[in-house]
């Protein structure tokens, strides 16, 4: 365990370039609740409006929050500035009846995010070759759809957010910003606060212009040592906690007690190739390498910002999750998701913010940091391309 924390701790922050914002760190903690049950944008009765569907939002596009800054939607436990700006997103629709707009709303949220899962995954071949969304009938292979331990595992993304958010000047033209405010005034009631102050133009700006943390060794930022966590209501709890010691400790323990195996063993059962040279790291035997410090010690595959044994774990768990519902299946057509629904899939950015999107999107990707060359197109999927 004290090889696990050595070997975290952020020293000096490590990003990954041009590839990935802040973002698509966002989206990876909005995927945890939303993709499942809603919460994020729809958590709530009381935001709705009662009107064509749509919720109460502040005149700068955010969510409203309370006169004590707690936030009034979504998963209010934790809640962090960049969570709460992407739940603001999804704010305008057709012209329907008020429930069955707000049921249409949120399929289409849902609709989204598989979609986004497709589309990031679809690199890689596999739904290229598969054809998953759209499929005639799901498919179940006899078994219940659920998230395998393994998946719970590699799911733990904290190097990814940074130390500070760089904000940027809107007014004026694209350039270096000059008032960096901590990553961890963002978090929580004061976070909630802040966005209000910054608003969601600017905020999501500095957001896609910044580049989000690797997931490498030594790059677990230290902020999160002394993190005020919030109870159900979103009130602050009076003891901070050690989320890095939680992490690298409790929680590998926690995979030892369901099963789940180390890391050596982990990549056999995917049949790939076992992790050799640990004598680099420690004196203490290789297969007692945990997963959480093996994922971070593999080098990446080009093009890949996370490492190749969690991709193989990614591929299945994001094709299973596609196939099993109705919705992305039998269902995704424009009876069912209205066809303006459909549309808003393709770019919900670029229809809610068209001025922000043509002023300072350049890249191809609303995930890439924003003023990055757009990429060539390039119909071979990224992990079937020969390496240059």
């Amino acid at each position: 365990m004290l090889v696990a924390t050595k070997l975290l701790a952020r020293k000096k922050f490590i990003d990954t370039g041009k590839q990935f914002n802040l973002i698509a760190a966002l989206w990876i903690q909005f995927m945890v609740h939303e993709w499942v049950d809603h919460v994020e944008d729809f958590g709530h009765q009381k935001l709705r409006t009662s009107k064509d569907g749509k919720l109460k939002i502040s005149g700068d596009g955010l969510i409203i929050v309370n006169e004590d800054g707690t936030v009034l939607s979504g998963e209010v436990r934790n809640a962090w500035a960049g969570l709460s700006a992407l739940q603001a997103l999804l704010k305008e629709y057709p012209k329907l009846e008020d429930q069955e707009l707000y049921r249409r709303a949120r399929l289409v949220t849902y609709g989204l995010l598989g979609k986004k899962i497709r589309d990031r995954f679809g690199h890689s071949g596999v739904t290229l070759l598969s054809g998953t969304v759209g499929s005639r009938k799901p498919v179940d292979h006899g078994v219940p759809y659920s998230l395998t331990e393994g998946f719970v595992s590699v799911y733990r993304m904290h190097p990814l957010l940074p130390y500070t958010l760089l904000l940027r000047n809107i007014n004026g033209a694209p350039g270096p910003n000059k008032s960096p405010p901590l990553a961890k005034d963002l978090i929580g009631t004061k976070g909630s606060n802040n966005m209000l102050k910054i608003g969601f133009t600017k905020l999501m700006v500095s957001m896609g212009h910044q580049v989000c943390g690797a997931l490498e060794l030594w790059n677990y930022p230290m902020w999160l040592r002394n993190l005020i966590s919030q109870n159900v209501d979103s009130t602050d709890r009076p003891n901070p906690i050690d989320l890095h010691s939680l992490e690298s400790n409790f929680i590998l323990y926690r995979d030892r007690e369901r099963n789940v195996a180390r890391y050596n063993d982990f990549r056999r059962a995917l049949l790939l190739f076992p992790f050799s040279k640990w004598e680099d790291l420690t004196d203490d035997k290789e297969a007692e390498l945990d997963i959480l410090v093996g994922l971070t010690v593999e080098k990446k595959i080009k093009g890949f910002a996370i490492s190749e044994t969690a991709v193989i774990i990614f591929l299945p768990m994001a094709t299973r999750r596609l196939e099993a519902d109705r919705f992305f299946i039998s269902d995704f057509n424009e009876e069912v998701y209205t066809k303006k629904g459909l549309e808003s899939l393709k770019d919900v950015l670029n229809r809610h913010y068209p001025k922000m999107s043509s002023k300072w999107i350049n890249s191809t990707s609303a995930f890439s940091v924003w003023d990055a060359s757009p990429e060539p197109n390039n119909l071979i999927p990224l992990y079937l391309r020969l390496p240059n």
